[in-house]
């Protein structure tokens, strides 16, 4: 099982790494072309929000692989010291249900676009593709379903971490920034 978690993490991070460099070269390619041919280039600010809405789904899960996700430490001292593995446990298991319940919700919402879509057709004010393909997102005008998968898949993998560090503990990494 750490070997598959490794796995997981080396891949996810390799996939928002290559985000993060498509969206840096997006701006530098945009930028170039407004100085260079006073034109910009079409749609790239889009598939560059796009990217860094990926990255920030999937950080959720390299986050909890790493255990480094943000957390209130004020309380951390208020219950006995004899009972912080079984809090720590609970808050994993906690954790799980409450990210496993929004990756089921964003999942709903998602198959909600491919069986409904001329109900989220009725709600915009386009061209007849938009028709065909859905609601679609009004600041960056790319279909909601291409952003719903990402937060399906985000929470999930979150969950799934959450999960695992519930059943194995040992699977946890130390938390940083000192004992909690």
């Amino acid at each position: 099982m750490a070997a598959f978690m490794q796995r997981l993490f080396n891949i996810e991070a390799f996939v928002a790494s290559t985000c993060y460099i498509l969206v840096a070269l997006a701006i530098v390619i945009d930028v170039a072309a407004r100085e260079f041919f006073n034109e910009s280039i079409f749609g790239i600010q889009r598939i560059a929000v796009y990217l860094v809405i990926a990255v920030a789904y999937i950080g959720m899960g390299l986050a909890a692989g790493q255990n480094k996700h943000l957390r209130p430490r004020f309380a951390d001292n208020w219950a006995p010291a004899s009972w912080r593995l079984f809090i720590e446990r609970f808050g994993d298991l906690l954790a799980a249900v409450l990210f496993l319940f929004m990756a089921v919700v964003a999942f709903q919402m998602l198959q909600n676009n491919f069986n409904h879509p001329e109900w989220y057709a009725m709600h915009i004010r386009g061209p007849v593709w938009a028709v065909e393909s859905g609601w679609r997102i009004a600041t960056i005008a790319v279909p909601e379903w291409t952003v719903r998968w990402v937060m399906a898949y985000g929470f999930f993998s979150t969950s799934f971490r959450y999960t695992v560090f519930f059943i194995r503990p040992d699977l946890k990494p130390a938390e940083a920034g000192g004992a909690a």
